[in-house]
């Protein structure tokens, strides 16, 4: 997506585009400071069988991550979660999402207008231990971001780079790029 591209130009980071399906030493052969796992349509477990294992050795090797729609389904997979089909997708911009969990400091519990498009979610019944739930949905209590402890790695399921808020998520590229040092 090129505003999500945008914006983490806006946040200070150097882009580098690769596809989906390139391998792990493909991407550590670019020495990144950082990845970003981008939105994509469909079954996350469709993308899973190339793109989980990818993911994992980044993990393994504590390299930055942020990832938005299906990049944050397979980041959670990669972590050992499970996705599911949603009885009702969310599609459209207005969409109420919580800071949930610790670690927000004067922001926890913040609502943030965001834009979703989406079908299937992360089940938050199946975030293992160290991976904790960090945004969810006000309208159905679905997942809507997680954060890996220890890790430099977190995701949301909605889109940032819409800015539906129309600020209320740019935070998030800066935080991903604050990492990055």
């Amino acid at each position: 997506n090129d505003n999500s591209f945008r914006n983490l130009v806006k946040a200070g980071a150097r882009v580098t585009v690769v596809p989906a399906q390139v391998t792990l030493d493909e991407v550590l052969a670019l020495a990144p400071a950082g990845v970003f796992l981008s939105n994509g349509p469909g079954d996350p477990a469709a993308t899973a069988s190339y793109a989980v294992p990818v993911i994992a050795g980044l993990l393994e090797r504590d390299i930055p991550i942020f990832g938005i729609c299906l990049g944050h389904q397979l980041l959670a997979l990669a972590a050992g979660a499970r996705t599911v089909k949603m009885h009702q997708g969310h599609r459209g911009a207005n969409h109420p999402v919580q800071r949930v969990g610790e670690g927000w400091g004067d922001t926890a519990g913040l609502v943030e207008i965001t834009s979703m498009n989406h079908g299937f979610a992360v089940d938050a019944a199946t975030l293992p231990p160290g991976v904790v739930e960090t945004h969810r949905s006000l309208f159905d209590g679905s997942n809507c971001g997680i954060a890996i402890i220890g890790k430099r790695a977190f995701g949301v399921q909605y889109h940032p780079e819409a800015s539906p808020g129309p600020q209320d998520s740019f935070y998030l590229f800066e935080k991903f790029v604050g990492m990055l040092g």
